[in-house]
């Protein structure tokens, strides 16, 4: 069985492929799937399992990538994501493994050991990280995962359920799957196979419920195709083949960021002070908790699946509030802002120039991030404040990022904040996916866009979910950005006010 939910979770997880050796041992199953998006070709997956032995016991290595070609704005990215496994002869996971490239010469490497009903994680290529968390020896690895439907000897009608470990999330997840009936299918426009189709969905993560995917077995209960419908992607089809029509090159299945993007019914004037926005989301249980409420947003007259979004700039700090307090979280450097390295605490220095007011001190560093750094659409994953402080490149999440890191620096808390901004984009006025900055001043949350560089941050930014990354190595600070995507969004702007200023 084939698993892509770790696709769905990681769209914004964009790098190269990493190249890893091969380990030693005998090869007892290997596999090649060609995959479309969209109907286009733009890469595969492989999976290879080896038979090893070590202390008088075999052990299967298994190991699974999944590399794709994605075209948005022109622009050509991979999303790449290597996972690994470890199994004794009874189907017991011993460890774990995760090895992705998410900048330009910086590697995000996982390994995990179980120890005493734990699963001890390390992750190395940016600061270290060293946690534990539960685990269960009912996970299913990914050489028995291969042959699940075999084990269970599928029919029409049977339902089951299993686990297994996400390294993008880090966590064991839930899987459901349930057998449907016998259906005359037609893959890639070849002569009509009659196969049993299967359906397997994920538990929701953080209340997020990822798309199932439909699975297609041959008589020996094989998966030989697969099908998943991803909301800001399109549908990705994967088919069993050989290796060389696995690596064939192809078109890929077109442009993708016009699926990325929310139409408006109208205009917004640059950098505005007030605005209402009803947003529909129609795939979401409850609609009305998918969007952050804050100073500066406001969530009212909720009607089933619409509401009403009220925005109004904050553009200064409010003196009153000095009283007020938050956790050491948002100075605390941590595995993304990193900001004890010395790198971005040269460039903090550098920025605020010796100013000790913590607002002006937060605008300069917006200012000193905007002026240097070089947009790269896509060039980058989620690379580290220190990889990006040295290389002064990559989109949104990294600026926004390294801001962040370089307020820290200065002793000013922060955290990312992640949602909609206002485009216009081939003449049309829509909303795209965006991270930007917030800083702590006075006691209360303002917010900076160092990819903007407007010295605050108007009413055209609509806020999903923000984060201090404390504690995490992985992307669950974006499962809201998911949630949002999969509930279909759509957005009409309804009052729009600009003070002179």
């Amino acid at each position: 069985m084939r698993r892509h939910f770790s696709l769905v979770i990681g769209v914004v997880l964009l790098g190269s492929p990493v190249i890893a050796a091969d380990p030693p041992g005998k090869v007892v199953l290997e596999t090649w799937d060609a995959a479309y998006l969209n109907g286009g070709k733009s890469g595969f997956v492989h999976t290879i399992v080896r038979a090893v032995e070590k202390d008088n016991q075999k052990l299967f290595h298994a190991m699974t990538e999944l590399d794709l070609s994605v075209k948005r704005f022109n622009d050509t990215a991979r999303i790449y994501m290597q996972s690994g496994t470890v199994e004794d002869e009874d189907g017991k996971v011993t460890s774990v493994s995760m090895k992705q490239l998410i900048a330009k010469g910086q590697e995000l490497v996982l390994t995990g050991n179980v120890e005493d009903g734990q699963l001890h994680v390390k992750v190395q290529g940016g600061p270290p990280m060293d946690k534990k968390i539960r685990w269960s020896p009912q996970v299913v690895g990914l050489h028995r995962e291969q042959t699940l439907f075999k084990e269970k000897k599928a029919k029409p009608g049977d339902q089951f359920s299993y686990l297994h470990y996400e390294p993008l999330v880090n966590a064991v997840l839930g899987i459901k799957v349930e057998v449907k009936e016998f259906e005359d299918v037609s893959i890639l426009g070849g002569a009509k196979q009659r196969l049993l189709r299967a359906e397997a969905t994920p538990d929701p993560i953080m209340g997020v419920q990822l798309p199932a995917t439909n699975l297609w077995l041959d008589k020996d209960l094989n998966v030989i195709r697969s099908l998943t419908q991803m909301e800001g992607m399109g549908q990705l089809e994967l088919v069993r083949t050989t290796k060389a029509a696995a690596l064939r090159k192809g078109q890929g299945g077109g442009d993708i960021a016009a699926r990325q993007l929310i139409y408006l019914n109208r205009s917004i004037p640059r950098n505005p002070d007030q605005v209402v926005y009803r947003i529909t989301l129609s795939e979401d249980k409850d609609p009305a908790t998918s969007f952050a409420r804050d100073d500066r947003q406001q969530i009212k007259n909720a009607q089933g699946k619409t509401f009403e979004l009220h925005i109004q700039a904050i553009r200064r700090p409010d003196s009153t509030n000095k009283e007020a307090k938050i956790g050491d979280e948002f100075l605390k450097s941590n595995y993304f802002i990193n900001c004890d390295d010395d790198k971005v605490q040269e460039l903090a220095r550098e920025a605020v120039a010796g100013e000790k007011d913590p607002w002006r001190k937060s605008q300069k560093i917006e200012r000193w991030v905007r002026d240097h750094m070089k947009i790269q659409n896509y060039s980058e994953a989620m690379a580290t404040a220190d990889h990006v402080a040295r290389s002064l490149e990559g989109d949104c999440t990294e600026y926004a990022m390294l801001a962040a890191a370089m307020c820290r620096a200065v002793e000013v808390p922060s955290r990312t904040a992640v949602g909609l901004v206002y485009a216009v984009i081939d003449r049309r006025p829509t909303l795209a996916y965006h991270m930007w900055t917030e800083v702590w001043v006075n006691g209360q949350w303002l917010a900076l866009d160092a990819t903007l560089g407007q010295g605050s941050v108007g009413a055209d930014h609509l806020k999903i979910t923000d984060h201090s990354w404390h504690g995490v190595q992985s992307v669950v600070p974006l499962l809201p950005v998911t949630r949002v995507i999969l509930g279909k969004p759509q957005v009409e702007v309804l009052q729009i006010k600009k003070e002179d200023r």
